[in-house]
């Protein structure tokens, strides 16, 4: 009894996985982060009877690491009967997750239904899984990191190129962090290339030019590094000044010097007698005869 009943249930599972169709799909190999990828799937009924009710769709059980990379977006099924002999096709659709980097994605598929000459069919089917293997290309990381390479050989201005480049796949992609990144990235290029500038005005002596790039490089970067850098070319572009130290000017006038009060002397007025008066005139008018006499007797002494 036992081994009937185990004939039995081989024989139904026989006829469920039995080669009942014969399955193929078509997709892109290589596709981008965000985009929609489509697993065109053609079903041929090769069986000897018809096929019911079929269905093509993901087998999540089967799935690991992969699921976290895309989501489902729509499984086919099929109402009609399926002749024998003949083929219906559909597709699977999913779309790739924004941060899937560089990821190889396998993804089972099943094909189930029903067979069998009743209306709608008399027993399961059930058919793979067949894989769809899909590499994850991340062009806005290949352009990163071509843009990185570029950048540390000192190649700014192609690797500003890449950056903006890389910065419109993440963009694409609804990347905002990396697209940030890139933005970033791009500006230090800039700043870059205006340092160079400044130091080539520099060397050639034109400080005046070498000054006003290291001022917009100055505004260009972010890192305080750098902006040290420009501040220490930029005094350099500053000559030396020829003006003489500035001294404390001198008061225009003077303030008026002040010296302690001074007495005017004390003079006590001389004091004539009368007597003393009358003596000194008695001695001018002799003083005057005898100068009249001198002259006199000079005069008679010349005419003789």
């Amino acid at each position: 009894m036992k081994k009937l009943a185990l004939l039995l249930i081989l024989l139904i599972l026989s006829t469920v996985y039995a080669d009942n169709a014969d399955v193929s799909l078509n997709h892109k190999d290589i596709v981008e982060p965000n985009e929609t990828v489509e697993i065109e799937i053609k079903i041929k009924n090769t069986s000897t009877t018809y096929l019911w009710k079929c269905k093509a769709s993901v087998d999540l059980k089967l799935l690991g690491d992969e699921i976290q990379y895309f989501t489902i977006i729509s499984e086919p099924s099929w109402d009609e009967k399926i002749q024998i002999g003949s083929s219906i096709s559909g597709k699977i659709e999913i779309k790739i997750s924004s941060d899937a980097d560089n990821v190889k994605l396998r993804i089972p598929i099943i094909v189930s239904g029903e067979k069998g000459g009743c209306p709608g069919g008399c027993t399961p089917f059930m058919e793979g899984p067949f894989y769809a293997e899909i590499t994850v290309k991340n062009k806005g990381i290949e352009a990163f990191n071509y843009a990185e390479s570029l950048y540390n050989e000192g190649k700014y201005e192609e690797a500003m190129e890449k950056y903006d480049e890389a910065k419109k796949y993440f963009l694409n992609y609804f990347d905002e962090k990396n697209a940030r990144i890139c933005l970033i990235k791009a500006k230090n290029c800039e700043g870059h290339l205006k340092l160079n500038s400044g130091i080539s005005y520099f060397n050639a002596g034109d400080l005046d030019n070498a000054k006003k790039e290291f001022e917009d490089a100055k505004s260009i970067f972010e890192d305080e590094e750098m902006i040290k850098i420009c501040e220490e070319w930029i005094e350099k572009c500053i000559p030396p000044s020829t003006t003489p130290p500035a001294t404390t000017p001198l008061p225009t006038t003077l303030a008026p010097t002040t010296s302690p009060p001074t007495t005017p002397p004390v003079t006590t007025p001389l004091t004539t007698s009368p007597q003393g008066s009358n003596s000194k005139t008695i001695f001018l008018i002799l003083l005057l005869i005898a100068i009249a006499f001198i002259i006199a007797v000079t005069i008679k002494i010349t005419k003789k």
